[in-house]
């Protein structure tokens, strides 16, 4: 026989796997603590756990019981009431064994008509039923079970009715901020950004003119106006910008302020009321729109009042063209698309990098890619 070592010397008999008086197993049998070390608890509402098996001492009931499922360790679950019910009961009938009272089941369903392989029932259908922490339970078997254990198994109900369901344990949602509504563009600031934009179509006509491009740079502003602050306010600025350009152009001008009104309102209403600034394919799609329209008005008017006398750039462009279709009219419009197209992209994009620039009220109705209208910032 082999000697005892040191260790099993010094171990205390309490220590030892003894049974806890009066208790007995989920089998019937003595339960034993489960690790050396364990002391038998004094108080009834504490509970032993072992990692390899889960041990719980009921101290309300003065049970001992065991559940190898330890997903449920610590939670409580709707039916704890009905089981807990049950458990009692079964104490009661003097704590059969799971292995007796499937037995008794079996029999008694049999006596009350039910063939032998019918009758039979799963042991872990038998143990589940016994466990704390389901979520569902099968009621027609614990109807059964009360009935083994010689109860009346409309008890269970009584039972049911004890049991509400838990609410689920949720976390504190962090506050919301409410988002900050912008207040709305001072009439200085509007009237600041109108004239900025008058003096900035001003300046890309002198430009234009001084290096003879075959551009315009005359609608900048009015791309600004219109998308920011409406279409009407950036047709007003086009409509001033061509009123005021006569001074140094001539009674030429004035007849195209009617171009550079209805770029305004193309623009405007595009990415106010359509929506086509949301994306860079549909902003650039709006820019060409604003070319054609701004050539449907334009190219009447040069074949008109202007004819052959075409600034220097223009007219390069216009001869050009001319050459490949041998046709004057059809030169004036088609160089007047090409030109009208890069020149309003090139408006266009630059007013949206200025816009996205802007303090929030002062663009809050344009839906723009790129902007941000919660923190003002021109990222997206």
């Amino acid at each position: 026989m082999p000697s005892r070592t040191n260790k099993d010397k010094n171990t205390p008999e309490i220590a030892k796997k003894q049974p806890l008086d009066g208790n007995l197993d989920d089998h019937g049998r003595a339960a034993a603590l489960p690790f050396p070390g364990m002391v038998a608890p004094e108080s009834h509402s504490c509970r032993a756990i072992w990692f390899s098996r889960r041990w719980t001492v009921n101290g309300n009931r003065g049970t001992v019981t065991t559940d190898r499922n330890t997903s449920n360790l610590g939670e409580r679950g709707r039916w704890d009431p009905l089981i807990t019910e049950l458990r009692v009961l079964r104490r009661e009938a003097d704590e059969p064994s799971y292995a007796e009272m499937t037995r008794r089941l079996i029999e008694q369903r049999m006596a009350d008509g039910m063939d032998e392989h019918a009758a039979r029932i799963a042991k872990s259908s038998v143990h589940d039923t016994f466990r704390l922490g389901r979520s569902r339970v099968n009621l027609p078997l614990v109807r059964e079970f009360a009935r083994v254990l010689g109860a009346d198994p409309s008890v269970v109900d009584e039972w049911v009715a004890a049991c509400e369901p838990v609410a689920p344990v949720q976390e504190p949602a962090e506050p919301v901020q409410p988002k900050a509504t912008p207040q709305p563009a001072t009439t200085r600031q509007v009237v600041l950004l109108l004239v900025g934009c008058l003096v900035l179509n001003l300046i890309g006509r002198e430009f234009v003119d001084f290096f003879q491009f075959p551009i315009y740079l005359d609608m900048v502003g009015t791309a600004i106006a219109a998308i920011a602050l409406g279409a009407w306010r950036g047709a007003s600025v086009g409509l001033l910008t061509n009123l005021i350009g006569a001074i140094g152009s001539g009674w030429i001008s004035i007849p195209f302020a009617l171009v550079n009104v209805i770029g305004a309102l193309v623009w405007g209403y595009g990415v106010r009321s359509w929506g086509m600034g949301r994306s860079l394919g549909r902003f650039f799609v709006l820019n060409l729109m604003v070319a054609f329209a701004c050539t449907l008005v334009a190219v009447p008017i040069l074949l008109t009042l202007v004819g052959d006398r075409l600034s220097a750039g223009h007219f390069t462009v216009e001869v050009l063209v001319e050459e490949a279709l041998g046709n004057f009219g059809g030169a004036v419009a088609l160089s007047n698309l090409l030109t009208s197209s890069a020149d309003k992209l090139i408006s266009g994009f630059f007013a949206l990098v200025v816009i996205s620039s802007l303090p929030v009220a002062l663009r809050a109705g344009a839906p723009l890619v790129f902007v941000d209208h919660d923190n003002g910032s021109g990222s997206r």
